[in-house]
């Protein structure tokens, strides 16, 4: 799997790259996209934002909200239900502190762009299923947009 700083690495395709969601449908799609078409890059807990802590009746207003550190052990839980979703589905564990990149049509913006077009189309609720409903989705939204050069 290459790694990279800001930028994609030479080794893989030029094209429009975002971030999957961390969650084991943005797992699978890194896993579909595989080394071709997707990198990783270093993003250990100290790199995310803050977490929003409320407190109170979750059917009313919250009385208290307040901010707190993302840290090693909220990384950890992540990761934890990330990799059972993937080993539910059969494939190998993703590890730790890293945010993938999957190469995407220029009409997807971001990762939750990403999510709902994968998801618009894929009633699935088991994860094998899912895995197969995802690798035909991508590469149906891949082939959907001719590449940049063709006029």
């Amino acid at each position: 799997m290459a790694e990279a700083g800001d930028r994609v690495p030479s080794e893989l395709p030029a094209g429009r790259y975002v971030s999957v969601i961390s969650n084991g449908h943005g797992a699978l799609t890194a896993w579909v996209a595989g080394p071709g078409r997707c990198y990783r890059t270093s993003y250990p807990a100290s790199a995310h934002p803050p977490v929003k802590v409320t407190r109170g009746d979750p059917s009313k207003e919250p009385e208290e909200v307040w901010f707190e550190p993302f840290t090693e052990e909220d990384l950890r839980m992540v990761n934890d239900g990330v990799n059972s979703y993937l080993a539910d589905a059969g494939v190998r564990l993703q590890p730790r502190g890293y945010q993938w990149h999957v190469l995407v049509p220029e009409t997807i913006r971001d990762g939750r762009e990403l999510e709902d077009a994968l998801r618009e189309k894929n009633n699935w609720i088991e994860p094998a299923e899912v895995l197969k409903a995802i690798r035909r989705l991508y590469e149906s939204l891949l082939k959907q947009v001719p590449p940049k050069d063709v006029k």
